[in-house]
């Protein structure tokens, strides 16, 4: 029993990692289909359009922070919910009715639509690009595309800060985490891990409207994106540096000096293999906020300093994929022999 029990984990466990390494190609050579999406919603809108309307149905300011609360944990657990039993009946279907061939490419272009590695890449290219003007302002318009925080007083340093360290935080929300609960949980997992992720990003917020009710979407995604975060400061360590284990606990010194439990990783990292100071203070809307330098080595940092970063990146993500191929090849294997 013990035995079969095993061997069927394994089972789910190859088909999600094929599932993925399918998906994480597709995503890397040709990312999102904007002329599809041009005209078909991108399944995050339809996620959001449904967190939308419960916020409006659930939220409201006469209730007390208990039942304000209580309700956002109502919102999230129907939205995870929902996302995950759409994927999982898809999946299913996927492989019930189509070759398995087709079924797992069919799902892995599902998958890749959850992964942002080739947008990422895009968005912050473009804003090393945009350095090139002489006019600043298309560089401060451009990395505003990417970053919540005020970048209209930035200058070259501030902008090339601000796209690294969106890079980096992103890298983890954007590319490790939805591979990561993929790979567990095949498409309802990717699926699920989007629908917390777009919860905490519309809802999450310690402001007056959400701070009771987007709780739980707050908490939920920390705890999804703790595993990742880490696993991102591994893969950039394990891509950039000459003494990994000396630079991995430095970063997990240097990401305690983050507000957030889990971007301080890859983002402490990312300055770390760079060479330079990454976070500090800066202006979200009209608010100052002081936060301290995480990283060592420069402060005023250039176009040159994306690049390197973009660099980094990608090798990070390609060493990622290998280690999910390494994978999909052991179980493979075992899976052989067993039969």
């Amino acid at each position: 029993m013990k035995k079969n029990f095993i061997y069927c984990i394994q089972i789910f466990l190859l088909r999600h990692l094929k599932i993925m390494a399918i998906a994480i190609f597709i995503d890397a050579v040709w990312g999102d289909p904007k002329s599809i999406y041009n005209k078909i919603p991108h399944p995050i809108v339809w996620i959001g359009n449904l967190i939308g309307f419960f916020d409006k149905k659930l939220n409201h300011p006469h209730h007390t922070p208990r039942q304000q609360k209580r309700n956002g944990f109502i919102t999230l657990g129907l939205t995870i919910a929902t996302s995950s039993i759409f994927g999982f009946f898809l999946q299913k279907i996927l492989f019930k009715y189509l070759p398995k061939p087709i079924a797992y490419l069919t799902s892995g272009i599902i998958g890749s639509i959850f992964i942002a590695r080739h947008s990422l890449y895009e968005h912050v290219q473009n804003v090393a690009d945009a350095l090139n003007y002489p006019d600043i302002n298309i560089a401060r318009h451009t990395v505003s595309q990417i970053v919540g925080r005020n970048t209209e007083q930035l200058d070259q340093s501030g902008i090339a800060r601000a796209a690294i360290e969106s890079l980096a935080e992103n890298f983890s929300d954007g590319v490790t985490a939805p591979i990561f609960w993929g790979c567990i949980g095949g498409l309802p997992g990717i699926i699920a891990y989007k629908a917390i992720n777009t919860a905490d990003s519309m809802i999450g917020h310690k402001t007056e409207k959400y701070l009771f009710f987007g709780y739980a979407a707050a908490k939920t995604d920390d705890y999804v994106n703790f595993p990742a975060s880490r696993l991102s400061a591994l893969w950039i360590v394990l891509a950039a540096s000459k003494n990994p284990i000396a630079d991995f606990q430095y970063v997990a010194k240097e990401a305690k000096k983050h507000n957030s439990p889990n971007a301080g990783w890859p983002e402490a990292a990312m300055a770390n293999c760079l060479s330079i100071y990454l976070a500090g203070p800066r202006q979200y809307h009209n608010d100052m906020i002081n936060t301290p330098w995480i990283g060592k080595g420069e402060k005023k940092i250039s176009k040159s300093n994306i690049t390197n970063a973009l660099k980094i990146f990608s090798l990070s993500c390609n060493l990622y994929y290998l280690l999910i191929l390494l994978s999909v090849y052991i179980l493979n294997k075992s899976k052989n022999d067993k039969n």
